[in-house]
């Protein structure tokens, strides 16, 4: 069954090897919580706010060395609505069991979704 669950992870600097620590330990936690392996996971989409420099899907491959699906990252427009600062948020597409998705969301990503925090 295709699934797909979120998440989000804010950063505590503009720097690669921040970056590169909270991907991974997002993508660890959304790996865990949802019971798929890396070869269940059909693609993966970032979205970063403005002021994160450095590519998401690159730090993923750095982080876990991950190199089997297609990575895919994008740019958070700036809206009033969507105040926050140094968020990166994700939506892994992966072959998964009946159980419900579950979703990630590290630091201050909580306040992405108080409902799911």
């Amino acid at each position: 069954m295709v699934k797909a669950v979120r998440g989000a992870v804010s950063l505590d600097s503009d720097s690669e090897k921040d970056l590169q620590d909270k991907v991974g330990d997002l993508f660890d936690k959304l790996q865990s919580s949802n019971g798929f392996q890396e070869n269940d996971v059909i693609s993966i989409i970032f979205s970063q706010t403005p002021d994160i420099s450095f590519n998401p899907a690159k730090a993923l491959r750095v982080a876990r060395q991950y190199n089997t699906a297609p990575l895919f990252c994008t740019q958070e427009p700036v809206c009033a609505d969507f105040p926050q600062k140094m968020m990166l948020r994700v939506m892994v597409t992966f072959n998964g069991t009946e159980n419900p998705a579950v979703p990630v969301y590290l630091g201050n990503a909580g306040t992405l979704r108080s409902d799911r925090s």
